[in-house]
């Protein structure tokens, strides 16, 4: 398809083109280091990756931050009304059904907020991580996010129960509500190393072999966008890491 500039680009592409824009799905709650604003400022590794690719496809980004859940992200690309998502988005079989994911732009691993005197209670005696691994317990996870997904199929025995936001579930948790609260390591560390001292009644827990993929989220019918996006993650300079990521969460 030629766009008013002469150049021959894929229906997906040039329907961004000739809109003059890229429109970004982005959670309405803010979530720094990934995205934040202040003083009407967006910024954050998420809205750096979005904005190279407005950059690459020579547009500017409008982000969409009218989507309240991180599952409804997703929706908003599957129902057309974004051409990509981007929000601390792990890859999950649900959000798969409606949306194709790009290429993986950074991995974390899972992690447990553990109540120390309710684990204990749970235990009876035995070792830590046959416990974890048949954990019966109450859980707390961010509702409509994939941590609902990851902690039924992780925890099977245990009962999931979703909370409004992370420091809902991080609420539940410190008061024994729940045994522990799921998420990935780099929230989980985050709380005892804002407040050393709740080391005294939380401990944490971090697993080798479960990690989440974050990605982006991109329409369906849109596969030569999908090949742009990953080809621009590829080739990006200053991919984030958990070491760079906590930096500047400190």
């Amino acid at each position: 398809m030629r766009v008013a500039d002469g150049r021959l680009l894929a229906p997906d592409i040039a329907r961004i083109v000739n809109r003059g824009e890229l429109v970004v799905a982005m959670l309405k709650t803010d979530n720094p280091p990934f995205f934040s604003e202040k003083n009407g400022e967006l910024s954050g590794t998420d809205v750096d990756l979005a904005r190279l690719i407005g950059k690459e496809l020579g547009v500017p980004v409008r982000f969409d931050r009218s989507p309240e859940t991180y599952d409804s992200v997703a929706e908003t690309v599957a129902n057309g009304q974004a051409d990509l998502g981007i929000s601390r988005l792990a890859k999950t079989l649900k959000r798969g059904q409606i949306v194709h994911f790009s290429s993986t732009y950074m991995r974390l691993g899972h992690a447990l907020l553990i109540h120390r005197v309710r684990f204990a209670e749970l235990s009876g005696g035995r070792p830590p991580p046959q416990v974890l691994r048949n954990f019966t317990g109450k859980i707390s996870v961010i509702a409509s996010s994939s941590w609902e997904e990851f902690g039924r199929r992780n925890f099977p025995n245990a009962k999931i129960i979703p909370y409004p936001s992370w420091p809902a579930a991080v609420a539940a948790v410190k008061k024994g509500d729940v045994v522990a609260a799921y998420r990935d390591e780099l929230e989980v560390m985050a709380i005892l190393r804002r407040d050393p001292s709740l080391a005294l009644t939380l401990r944490t827990v971090t697993f080798n072999d479960l990690e989440s993929s974050l990605s982006m989220m991109i329409g369906v019918r849109d596969a030569t966008l999908l090949s742009f996006v990953n080809e621009v993650i590829a080739q990006r300079p200053d991919k984030p890491t958990v070491a760079s990521v906590l930096k500047l969460m400190n």
